[in-house]
């Protein structure tokens, strides 16, 4: 009787239609490492395995120079409208960014949490958002703030205002009075000033709203000059229009560059990145040919600035950290020199921002330091003195992953998503609503923070301390909740906002469906509804989901909330445990319907004060720090008896003393007051952290864990956080779920915690079923393992063997 209905159990989750009925079968009757192997098979092992996670590929947008070296998409539309009366000014600050499909967003403003790449021009800066959009902020006197308004001598705004008509934009670039956008169709927009042709539309034309660059449709990375453009072919190859000497009004191509992976548009020259780690330059005069500057062999990227020459003013980040500068000296930036010489003191830089009057270098740190001129502050030292020759350190920035300059004012992207900027401020150009000059860094408006987060199948969800939850990865059955979604290509590889929560407490996924507690002590629920796990009283069918959440019904007093493949569990402020969905093993409770769409009662317990589910059964932890377990028990995950379920609550033998419990998949985790782990259940993979693959149906010791704060068990691996902020895990390691820069195929795991690399002040650890995600102290979040469908929210759909940040989370 028992073995049949395990069996009508095991039917009742994989019979199922494509393509969740697809998921199940590689979720429930394959090992997971071969769901890992097929969602995880595009980890990437060089990409992810930046040396310094604290500086994500994502975000890694040098300022002007924003070494486009592996962007491979686009940037946002351009618009144009510009009266060009200021004298010539600094550098461009080009961003590159990885273009992933961002979702849909329509403010008007900039929430500085949502940015991901930066870009500032001669009095103007620029941001794209996680959704394709940009918004733009301080002069508007030739239309380069692209919202259709602007023109005249004056026109400007002080806060961030929107581009027009761009929502799949990939990269942004502002020049001198105009700026670019990259799309993701390989396409660029440009608008602002158009006298000398940097709009690429064939005309002279100013415009303050986007126009599209003529004869471009693959392009990987843009740069706007002064008054020129230039793009990165995916062939290697260099376009340039615009330019005082007369380029051309629509592109040309720069003849004998055909290996390019990064370009640069300074002031009146743009130089290239070659494959070789070797730079050329030119001039944007009609018919000026590319020159190598001597003495680099080593480059990862470069940064034209000022100066009329074909080396005037540019520098070159090292690979081993250093900088090289070369051409006029205006404000001692550099020594005249027609060669490279190194900047002093810098030998850890991972991007470069060079601009007319001063240079930023942004550390491995997170930190900055500029020198040159300090005129309006722009060098953020808060210092008196008018320059400095040699690089000092901008006040209060620890946390940047990228930095964009231009003429007498700088800005750098946070961890966070947010924007600082200091220096001149007269055309509103800081972002901070005042016309106030700063020699410190200020905000640019908007911010968010996280408290909390959850990895659930291929997606993740985060709780943020003003109570809303963003959720990233697949959507297709709504797991993002945010109204969108329900097909098997939906997804959102950064957050989007769960539509309808503002009051949330905790955050909890699963593999198709997430749960939110309220401050009311009700649950709502989202995603995933073909058995009952919604607990609304609908669903019961394949196809129903919810794309928003839904209120569980009869619950107004839970203090916390667990979810599964097949139901969901609540906990009671008196102790006591409700459950709903899937029930053919009395999970729920020991009625004879197979499911129920409400929650129903757990029998005899009264004294919880835990709960964790994982797919056929659920465990509780008590008062006492003893847990009981019910349901399926097919690998004495329950107990070590020898029915394959049970349908009351039974306890665990040999623990007395937990203070944490976590339901994994046919196995089990408990975090002892000791801060030892014991685990029990399948092992096959190493899920017991032992140094076996035997199965036990008693707890045993995780090895080598004796300072454990918390415990977070995924389908077949499992994580643990130490007191010190650093992460073991340990299990299935395919994919790169275990984050200590290993890549995993089908067969390999670990039966021992490994550390997670680069993290060491976590404050909270969440396993899901193909990757991991862990909280930090400031409030920014790391995931890494697979990424298919966007569920490491960096913006990217390639997997990663180490931490990656997500975009749009800090304090």
């Amino acid at each position: 009787m028992l073995k049949s209905t395990v069996r009508l159990y095991l039917r009742a989750l994989c019979n199922r239609t494509p393509p969740r009925s697809f998921l199940l079968a590689l979720c429930l009757l394959i090992p997971l490492a071969l769901l890992a192997a097929n969602c995880g098979s595009n980890s990437d092992s060089t990409t992810p395995e930046d040396p310094d996670p604290q500086n994500p590929v994502t975000t890694q947008i040098a300022g002007e120079d924003s070494s486009d070296t592996t962007t491979t998409e686009v940037s946002p539309p351009r618009s144009t409208t510009s009266a060009q009366s200021e004298p010539p000014s600094g550098n461009t600050a080009e961003n590159s960014n990885s273009g992933a499909q961002p979702a849909a967003n329509q403010q008007s403003q900039v929430n500085q949490s949502e940015a991901t790449a930066i870009s500032a021009g001669r009095n103007h800066a620029c941001a794209l958002r996680q959704n394709g959009t940009i918004s733009c902020w301080g002069s508007n006197s030739s239309g380069q703030l692209g919202n259709g308004t602007g023109g005249s001598k004056g026109d400007m705004s002080s806060v961030p205002v929107k581009v027009k008509d761009i929502d799949d934009a990939t990269a942004i670039s502002a020049g001198n009075f105009h700026s670019c956008a990259l799309h993701q169709t390989g396409t660029i927009s440009c608008w602002g000033s158009n006298w000398n042709g940097p709009l690429g539309d064939g005309t002279r034309d100013d415009s303050s709203v986007p126009v599209k660059v003529q004869g471009i449709d693959d392009a990987t990375a843009i740069s706007a000059g002064n008054f020129h453009s230039c793009a990165l072919r995916q062939t290697g190859a260099i376009s340039c229009w615009g330019g005082l000497g007369g380029v051309g009004l629509v592109p040309v191509e720069i003849d004998g560059i055909l290996d390019a992976t990064a370009i640069n548009a300074g002031h009146y020259h743009s130089c290239a990145l070659h494959q070789t780690g070797t730079i050329s330059c030119w001039g944007t005069d009609a018919g000026s040919k590319p020159e190598q500057i001597d003495g680099i062999s080593d480059a990862t990227a470069v940064n034209a600035g000022s100066g009329g020459t074909v080396g005037g003013n540019s520098c070159a980040l090292h690979q081993n950290g250093t900088i090289s500068c070369w051409g006029i000296d205006l404000t001692a930036l550099v020594d005249d020199s027609s060669v490279p010489v190194k900047v002093q003191g810098i030998s850890d830089a991972t991007a470069i921002s060079t601009s007319w009057s001063h240079s930023c270098a942004l550390h491995q740190t997170g930190s900055i330091s500029c020198w040159g001129s300090n005129s309006s502050g722009q060098l953020g030292s808060n210092a008196v003195e008018s320059e400095s020759s040699v690089p000092v350190g901008v006040i209060g920035i620890s946390d940047a992953t990228a930095i964009a300059i231009s003429y007498d004012h700088s800005c750098a992207l946070h961890q966070t998503g947010s924007i600082s900027c200091w220096g001149s401020n007269e055309d509103g150009q800081l972002g901070d609503g005042t016309n106030d000059h700063s020699s410190v860094p200020v905000k640019v408006q908007g911010t968010e923070d996280a408290i909390a987060v959850s990895a659930g199948g291929a997606f993740s969800c985060a709780l943020n301390n003003d109570g809303d939850i963003s959720c990233w990865g697949t959507n297709g059955v709504g797991q993002l909740g945010d109204g969108t979604g329900g097909t098997f290509h939906d997804y959102s590889p950064v957050p989007v906002k769960v539509v309808g929560i503002n009051d949330a407490t905790a955050i909890t996924t699963s593999l198709f469906d997430a749960c939110a507690l309220r401050q009311t002590g009700t649950i709502s629920c989202w995603g995933d509804n073909d058995l009952g796990q919604l607990g609304d009283g609908t669903g019961g069918n394949e196809r129903d989901v919810s794309l928003v959440p839904a209120r569980v019904q009869g619950i107004d007093d839970a203090t916390a909330i667990s979810t599964s493949l097949d139901h969901s569990c609540a906990l009671h402020q008196n102790g006591t445990i409700s459950c709903w969905g899937i029930d053919l093993t009395a999970q729920v409770d020991d009625n004879e319907e197979p499911m129920s769409l409400v929650p129903a009662k757990v029998q005899g317990i009264d004294d919880a004060t835990a709960i964790s589910t994982s797919w056929g059964y659920s465990c509780a932890l008590h008062q006492n720090g003893t847990v009981s377990c019910w349901g399926i028990d097919l690998t004495a995950q329950v107990d070590d008896n020898e029915e394959p379920m049970s349908l009351v609550p039974v306890k665990v033998k040999g623990i007395d003393d937990a203070i944490a419990v976590s339901a994994g998949n046919e196995y089990s985790c408990a975090l002892n007051n000791d801060g030892t782990i014991s685990c029990w259940g399948d092992n096959d993979i190493g899920q017991l952290g032992d140094g076996t693959e035997e199965p036990s149906s008693v707890p045993v010791a995780v090895e080598g864990i004796s300072d454990a704060t918390a415990i977070s068990t995924g389908w077949s691996h499992s994580c643990a956080l130490h007191q010190t902020g650093g992460i073991s895990c340990w299990g299935d390691s395919s994919g790169g779920k275990l984050g200590n820069g290993q890549s995993g195929d089908l067969t390999d795991f670990s039966s021992v915690p490994v550390k997670v690399a680069s993290i060491d002040d976590a404050v909270a650890i969440s396993a899901g079923i193909i990757h991991s995600c862990a909280l930090r102290q400031n409030s920014t979040i790391y995931c890494w393992g697979d990424n298919s469908y966007g569920q490491l929210g960096d913006g990217t759909a390639v997997g990663s063997f180490l931490p990656r940040f997500v975009v749009g989370f800090g304090g």
